[in-house]
């Protein structure tokens, strides 16, 4: 533990490997845990350089080790109790996002020590990635259940703000109605209070920023190079400019696609 007092530590989803990240703050340094798409869409990404994770783990210089919930649309658990921060050992119950995930605090540590420790040697180059060719109409249903699912959520958002000014034509209309036709604008008034009721409900319960984040974090976690030895995220781009754009090749490991 002396080698990490003072160090910060950042965990979240590794962006496109969708694998545990653990990165030492100001190291330049990661590692990986687990298998490809072993962490759910509810934990968030980690992205060191941006000092973004989904939880921060700090090593004072007497070895306390304090957790801390990095974003307020987060969730962090300690022994089943949601926390904000809190000093923990490496034995405690650690688990992240709203699906539950449990991490091994031990393992994160241990890992975090060799990121602290000194390369004295030169590091070997990373293999070449293998080439080959590889079908990729998967990419297609990938992209065209984003769209889909974006749409369902910009629908309901429509829908809410449809009724919400809905309600205001039935408010302006019922006083008169009231005057003028008796019962008619009693019903325009029930209609413009029901109305607000559904569009407040609606407003307060509305997830729509979540829901398309974490539809972003999946679809980068999916949107990617088929090649194993690759699996780099393809970008923000439709399926149908995708392949135009890469003339049916990968940018990075440059294998081949098709369509089969």
């Amino acid at each position: 533990m002396d080698s990490l007092k003072g160090h910060t530590i950042l965990i979240g989803k590794e962006p496109g490997q969708g694998r545990l990240l653990v990165a030492l703050a100001g190291n330049g340094r990661t590692a990986a845990i687990g298998l490809p798409g072993s962490v759910p869409a509810s934990v968030s990404r980690c992205k060191p350089a941006e000092g973004i994770a989904h939880a921060r783990v700090s090593i004072d210089p007497e070895g306390n080790i304090i957790l801390s919930n990095m974003k307020s649309q987060n969730a962090t658990f300690v022994n089943g109790s949601e926390i904000e921060s809190k000093r923990i050992s490496p034995s405690n119950s650690v688990e992240l996002g709203k699906d539950h995930f449990g991490v091994n605090m031990s393992l994160i540590l241990e890992t975090a020590k060799k990121l602290a420790t000194p390369v004295h040697q030169q590091m070997k180059k990373p293999d070449t990635p293998k080439t080959g060719i590889y079908n990729i109409v998967h990419l297609g249903h990938v992209w065209n259940d984003l769209i889909a699912k974006r749409k369902e959520v910009q629908a309901r958002q429509k829908r809410i703000n449809l009724v919400r000014s809905g309600c205001g034509v039935f408010t302006m209309c019922a006083m008169p109605c009231i005057f003028l036709f008796g019962p008619i604008g009693y019903v325009l008034t029930a209609i413009g209070i029901i109305g607000n009721i559904y569009s407040f409900v609606g407003l307060k319960n509305d997830d729509a920023s979540d829901v398309l984040e974490r539809l972003n974090e999946d679809f980068q976690d999916r949107y990617v190079c088929p090649n194993p030895d690759c699996n780099k995220f393809l970008g923000n781009m439709s399926y149908r400019l995708l392949k135009k754009q890469y003339s049916m090749h990968c940018p990075y490991c440059k294998c081949e696609f098709i369509e089969k």
